[in-house]
């Protein structure tokens, strides 16, 4: 498996990311604003996208989706609870940011916890991750996980806009504090630099708090 990170892109500074195999079978993780700059991407490295696998549906994930689904073939994925937000200008967030609308994807594909997307060699583990949107997902190859807006290097996604939830990403975050813990995960997320599970686990203080909040940690 090789890939690149594409951005920050668009005025929300999103992370994409191009996944391939040794045939060039590629797989691209979130849409952002900036299909013009993907696609040559995809041109560059001379791969074959097939699928797009979105981290959830707010607009500046898939606001480029449609775009590169018509020009490349690939198959668009996402939750099946954010799939509405992908035909919805509400609910994707772009009305509540004064963003034009996106256009629609009508035609994608859902997903649900512990699926596998598989794409040639490549493949995928969906773990659904909650709190920023109900349908949130963390997405998992190897040992590299695509954390989309649920985790950040040091902290985590909002809670605070329409149906992000606090109670349910502190949930999420002691499900990630426990999960493998045998495994460094090299995190990419959908803002900011790349981190660790690791490193996560020691530093986040987002996730230590959770971590405590379920007694997953108990201090001396």
């Amino acid at each position: 498996m090789q890939m690149t990170t594409i951005g920050p892109l668009g005025p929300f500074a999103v992370n994409s990311y191009l996944v391939w195999d040794d045939e060039l079978n590629a797989v691209l993780i979130d849409a952002p604003e900036g299909a013009g700059r993907i696609m040559s991407v995809v041109r560059e490295k001379g791969v074959k996208l097939g699928k797009i696998l979105l981290t959830h549906g707010h607009c500046d994930h898939i606001e480029s989706a449609y775009d590169i689904a018509v020009e490349t073939g690939a198959q668009v994925y996402v939750h099946t609870l954010d799939k509405p937000k992908l035909s919805n200008d509400s609910t994707n967030l772009s009305r509540y940011f004064g963003m034009p609308p996106v256009t629609p994807v009508t035609n994608a594909l859902a997903f649900e916890d512990g699926d596998v997307i598989t794409h040639a060699s490549l493949e995928f583990e969906v773990l659904h991750s909650p709190g920023h949107t109900s349908g949130s997902v963390c997405l998992i190859i190897d040992d590299v996980m695509f954390s989309g807006d649920t985790l950040f290097k040091g902290s985590m996604g909002r809670t605070d806009m329409p149906d992000g939830d606090n109670d349910v990403m502190m949930d999420t975050l002691a499900m990630l504090y426990d999960f493998d813990t045998f495994t460094d995960y090299k995190v990419f997320p959908g803002h900011g630099d790349s981190t660790t599970m690791f490193r996560e686990r020691r530093e986040n203080s987002c996730m230590l708090y959770a971590a405590r909040q379920a007694g997953l940690i108990r201090d001396m």
